[in-house]
């Protein structure tokens, strides 16, 4: 019994994610924000690992997160 209650949480966890990832996706696709592009290059293809290992890289990434982060708050706070 207790197998099926977790596989039906799980599930339902993952369709909750989903839900909630598509959202925002819509709506910072909606937003007149600019948002910051993901990197899309794998590591082992030169992704991450060359931009960290500039003398300035790891500064980069923090600086795109944070900016990232941050527009994503302003737009959670424009909603309520």
């Amino acid at each position: 019994m207790m197998r099926i209650f977790r596989r039906r949480a799980l599930r339902e966890m993952g369709e909750k994610a989903r839900r909630q990832h598509s959202a925002w996706l819509t709506r910072t696709l909606a937003s007149p924000l600019e948002y910051p592009r993901i990197p899309t290059r794998r590591v082992d293809l030169g992704g991450y690992a060359s931009l960290v290992r500039r003398e300035r890289g790891r500064l980069a990434a923090d600086s795109w997160w944070h900016a990232t982060l941050d527009r994503v708050e302003a737009l959670d706070a424009n909603r309520r």
